[in-house]
């Protein structure tokens, strides 16, 4: 099996846990118990130096649930490390040892019995680390009352923060906030990665994340493995062997519609990008003004090149019988022209199509929206689409609020996937690649640096070439997106965040593949 690293939804995780009690016996307090020790080594680590003794205090916020459980838990072990530790039970009223879930009831049963300091109220004092354990991932609703407040105010204090499994307040499932979210540090996660801790605005509340083993393991998904995962490998596990015995036809050749009369950058680094990620043949089509700068930027492309609308539509019909893959939309602007090649490639071709950019904006038209939707849902004229939408124009596609996205981005995504028999690439800071299936792969890798004009034209070039590779759309889709991500994060090693450019990923492409 490829290197892949599952992210999981709070309903899976529950499910998960439950089978390793329900199916392998392993019992509830044993799991607790592994996942206390475990989180107490990670936060004896992220102490500050020095030792137990220099009256390092820390307060524990354990609710009532299994994640309060975790919490009291970790109190004990760090208590019996020599910690200076108080454990207040977050609760919007008061309790009775019968409001605990059967595991967290347990562990308050044993600090009561060990005599371990359990406060009424928010302790107002300072403290050096502040652990939370309040809620777990099956929170699904807004917070409120006291433990709102407690929150708020805990966010206030000074000390290493660290939440339990997901910061409380945080959705597992979509990253949203549930009112107000504890804002953490660090998050030392449990079994399994969750979706919530890296889509926004959740990601920004979980700080740096730590998984820890507890013995949940694949065994327990029973035949039902998540539905989301990312790839984690080096780029030669996911790549198809070169032939050695190919030829420049048997790596793909690309029919690249880009740039026009006043914009060229976009071609070149979606052309460049192509070439350097192993197709073997490239011909772009654009606008006679970028003719000079194209050709000297990529030689080894062919160009055909158009003045009138008469020229453009020759130039595209001629590259759509040569081509195996064709790519759209980067500079290509919106106008008349643009209209014309965007309902003759979407009419007259049924070969692998990616569409970027201004052909996403063309798309989000009504009437050459319908036009994709009717030839998508004919088994005759079905093709591989690849869409890579960022925000703006994913709203613009779905006729939807950009603001919709915070909670409902990857829903959105997959409807489209549906309805268009298509892949969708959801750009964002975390891209997530949606299939028609109930099944995502989304990006861990990348930085802050590829937020930068011309970074989606170098990925639309990359999954082209993957196409041209003749690697399956989904694959190529999230193959490209991952490596251009790498390439990424090779172009912030070799400058920085800061001062990377479109360019230097696609350049970075080189010792990424090597």
């Amino acid at each position: 099996m490829k290197p892949m690293e599952y992210l999981v939804t709070g309903e899976e995780m529950q499910r998960y846990d439950s089978n390793t009690i329900s199916h392998f016996k392993v019992p509830a307090l044993i799991l607790m118990e592994q996942a206390a020790l475990a989180a107490t080594e990670e936060i004896i680590k992220l102490v500050p130096s020095g030792n137990p003794s220099e009256n390092k205090t820390i307060l524990v916020l354990a609710g009532k649930g299994n994640n309060g459980g975790d919490a009291m838990a970790v109190a004990r072990l760090l208590a019996q490390k020599g910690y200076q530790v108080t454990t207040y039970i977050v609760s919007n009223g008061s309790f009775t040892r019968s409001d605990f879930s059967h595991s967290a009831g347990v562990q308050y049963d044993i600090l009561q019995a060990m005599n371990l300091p359990l406060v009424p109220n928010l302790p107002i004092d300072s403290y050096d680390i502040i652990i939370d354990g309040i809620f777990g991932v099956g929170l699904n609703r807004e917070i409120s009352g006291v433990t709102s407040s407690v929150i708020e105010q805990i966010n206030t204090y000074h000390g290493l923060k660290i939440s339990l499994d997901i910061p409380s307040g945080i959705h597992a499932d979509n990253g949203s906030i549930c009112g107000i979210a504890f804002q953490a540090d660090y998050t030392i996660t449990f079994g399994f990665l969750k979706r919530g801790l890296f889509m926004t605005p959740g990601a920004k509340y979980a700080g740096q994340i730590i998984k820890k083993e507890i013995g949940i393991t694949t065994d327990s998904f029973l035949d039902c493995p998540p539905k989301m995962y990312a790839l984690t490998g080096d780029v030669k596990d996911y790549l198809p062997p070169r032939d050695t015995f190919g030829h420049k036809g048997t790596f793909g050749k690309i029919l690249l519609i880009a740039g026009n009369k006043t914009i060229g950058g976009a071609a070149i680094l979606a052309g460049k990008a192509a070439m350097m990620a192993g197709c073997g043949m490239l011909r772009i089509c654009s606008h006679k003004e970028q003719k000079h700068e194209i050709l000297t930027s990529i030689p080894e492309a062919m160009l055909d090149i158009y003045a009138t609308m008469e020229e453009a539509v020759e130039c595209v019909q001629k590259g759509l019988e040569w081509a195996d893959v064709i790519a759209m939309g980067p500079g290509m602007g919106t106008d008349g022209i643009a209209s014309i090649l965007f309902k003759t490639v979407i009419e007259h071709s049924r070969k692998p199509l990616v569409l970027d950019a201004d052909a996403l904006n063309l798309l989000a038209l009504s009437f050459n929206y319908s036009l994709v939707k009717e030839l998508q849902a004919s088994k005759d004229k079905k093709r591989d689409i690849i869409l890579t939408p960022h925000p703006l124009e994913l709203s613009r596609i779905c006729g939807c609020q950009r603001e919709a996205f915070l909670e409902k981005g990857l829903e959105i995504a997959h409807n489209l996937a549906k309805e268009l028999h298509c892949i969708v690439i959801k750009k964002d800071a975390r891209t997530v690649v949606c299939s028609e299936e109930d099944s995502y792969i989304i990006n861990l890798r990348g930085n802050s640096g590829m937020a930068t004009a011309g970074s989606g034209d170098v990925l639309t070039g990359i999954v082209a070439a993957l196409l041209a590779l003749k690697l399956p759309s989904y694959k190529a889709a999230a193959l490209g997106v991952y490596i251009h991500a790498l390439a990424g994060d090779e172009a912030a090693w070799q400058k920085n965040e800061y001062s990377m450019l479109a360019g230097d990923i696609c350049n970075a492409l080189i010792p990424v593949l090597k």
